[in-house]
């Protein structure tokens, strides 16, 4: 900045003086800027508005495609829907089962106290069943939980509920699931008629117990026998048989205990047929059984209601880790950490006689499975409490256990870890039944 002196200043100031000011010109672009900033505020008030109620109706729109599967394959022959609607329902086999009428619509409702339940549909075949439900109440739900839900036949479980909604959060008076039910046998349907059963934590402990009937005649599963080995990156896979249902597809494979490796997790499973069209695994699904046991069960989408000319099973990025490097080993009593595999990227802190902290990297997987203590006792139930807290890069998971008659040392096992064999399998599967 220049400096001026007093004679400078002083003329700069008589200058300034003369210049004339236009104050209407001056009152008129004022007024106008609190116009257009006034006017800005109300565009962008609606455009909020409109983004806030696009957004509610796409949560809705999402909701119902996931929890109706009758919906979805409506709005999927909506011209520009059908990949909105695949994205959204992750299974394309629901789709197949809804447009080969084998959907069971069921509509029941009942309602208790403050709540109604209703019974939307379900699909069953051996392998197990689908129930879509919905409870409603006037109430905010948000504080009540689901302690039991159960499907029943003449007063006996049918087969085990892999999973349901346990709870939810935020202020909600309505909710829309689906419940699995699983059987690692095939199920009879000699009586198609059954109950579910739903309890509540609210005050009243709310029970239902609806009886519902199945009235499509239940499709027989196809099987497969592969009896087949593979080797992949010196490892070798027994792939034993398929099963293709309505509801899904299921591959069975064993390790081979001379393996050097210890086989994890089979990130990518599909089928594919001779267009290239493929059925993976769906968002979520589970299957049974654990590779470090020897034998598991891999779910797909099924693509039953299809007539392939030409099958083939494709299975790439393979977890493994070296045996004898594939668990964490901690003694809990004298709270140290004994072992950590050198092959991962995790740092284990022993918080307490029970508690565990371990810090991985973030991703879609869940780092332990199974629990032993030093006698072999299986300890993979004994947790009490768990709490995650993710970041960008990694993940943080505080564990609490019930160790009061365990026998340290600890081994906590990895169940999956982002370390992947060089290969991948393809079987062509032959398709006379």
């Amino acid at each position: 900045m220049t400096n001026l002196n007093e004679q400078d200043l002083q003329k700069l100031t008589e200058e300034l003086e003369t210049v004339e000011i236009p104050k209407k010109a001056l009152q008129q672009a004022r007024m106008k800027a609190v116009y257009q900033h006034r006017l800005i505020r109300k565009r962008k008030r609606r455009l909020y508005a409109v983004v806030g109620v696009a957004a509610i109706l796409l949560l809705l729109f999402a909701t119902s495609i996931r929890v109706s599967p009758v919906f979805a394959q409506a709005v999927a022959k909506v011209p520009g829907f059908a990949s909105i609607v695949k994205m959204i329902i992750y299974d394309k086999g629901i789709s197949d089962v809804v447009e080969n009428h084998y959907y069971d619509e069921l509509g029941i409702v009942v309602t208790k106290g403050d709540y109604t339940l209703t019974l939307r549909g379900a699909v069953a075949d051996q392998s197990g069943m689908t129930i879509y439900y919905k409870l409603e109440s006037p109430l905010d739900l948000s504080g009540t939980h689901i302690t039991n839900l159960t499907v029943s036949q003449q007063g006996s479980p049918f087969g085990v509920v892999d999973s349901y909604t346990v709870s939810q959060s935020g202020k909600r008076t309505v909710w829309e699931d689906k419940v699995e039910v699983m059987a690692t046998e095939d199920l009879s349907y000699d009586n198609t008629t059954f109950e579910f059963n739903l309890e509540l934590s609210d005050t009243e402990e709310t029970m239902f117990a609806v009886p519902f009937t199945l009235t499509k005649p239940i499709e027989p599963t196809k099987i497969y026998e592969l009896n087949k080995s593979v080797m992949v990156d010196g490892q070798q896979v027994h792939i034993k048989e398929l099963k293709i249902s309505p509801l899904r597809a299921k591959i069975q494979l064993v390790a081979d205990e001379q393996n050097t490796m210890q086989l994890l997790h089979f990130i990518s499973v599909r089928l594919i047929d001779e267009n290239g069209e493929e059925w993976g695994r769906p968002m979520g699904s589970r299957g049974s059984g654990h590779l470090r046991n020897g034998e598991v069960t891999i779910s797909m989408e099924s693509n039953y209601f299809r007539q392939p000319k030409k099958l083939t099973l494709v299975m790439d990025k393979i977890e493994a880790l070296p045996k004898g490097s594939d668990y964490i080993e901690v003694d809990f009593e004298q709270q140290k950490v004994l072992y950590v595999p050198s092959e991962l990227d995790i740092d284990v802190q022993v918080l307490s006689g029970n508690t565990l902290e371990v810090t991985y990297p973030t991703g879609d997987y869940g780092l332990l499975a199974n629990i032993a203590d030093q006698e072999g006792t299986d300890l993979s139930q004994n947790l009490i409490e768990a709490h995650l807290s993710r970041e960008e890069s990694y993940t943080k998971a505080i564990s609490t256990f019930d160790f009061n008659h365990a026998v340290n040392p600890i081994r906590l096992y990895i169940g999956s870890y982002p370390l992947y064999l060089d290969g991948k399998v393809e079987i062509d599967i032959p398709l006379n039944e």
